[in-house]
């Protein structure tokens, strides 16, 4: 009554069930990744720019502060790595109160 595994028709399997292993030709691809840099600016209120990063970051404000500080004393801080599309908002954001960001591929 039972079927040998040879004697079995192939039943067909769902994408979601195929692992990447057996399928060579989906292959995962990894968009770029740049780095959101926020320049020492030629602003004197520090608090300005601790607020604006958790504004526009929503990071806590312990983060913040560690980045302003990191940016105010070595020039520079990396804030975050993301997509290109979403790495040129940031810019645009920053720009728009006045800070200067930067990005940079990783």
């Amino acid at each position: 009554m039972s079927q040998t595994n040879a004697e079995r028709p192939d039943i067909p399997r769902l994408p979601s069930q195929i692992s990447a292993r057996e399928c060579p030709l989906e292959k995962k691809r990894q968009l770029p990744r740049y780095k959101v840099i926020l320049n020492q600016s030629a602003i004197d209120d520090l608090m300005f720019v601790v607020r604006s990063v958790m504004e526009l970051t929503r990071f806590p404000r312990a983060e913040a502060t560690h980045k302003m500080w990191e940016a105010y004393h070595c020039g520079r801080s990396i804030l975050l790595t993301t997509y290109l599309e979403r790495a040129e908002l940031y810019v645009e954001q920053f720009a728009s109160k006045g800070l200067l960001v930067t990005i940079e591929p990783t």
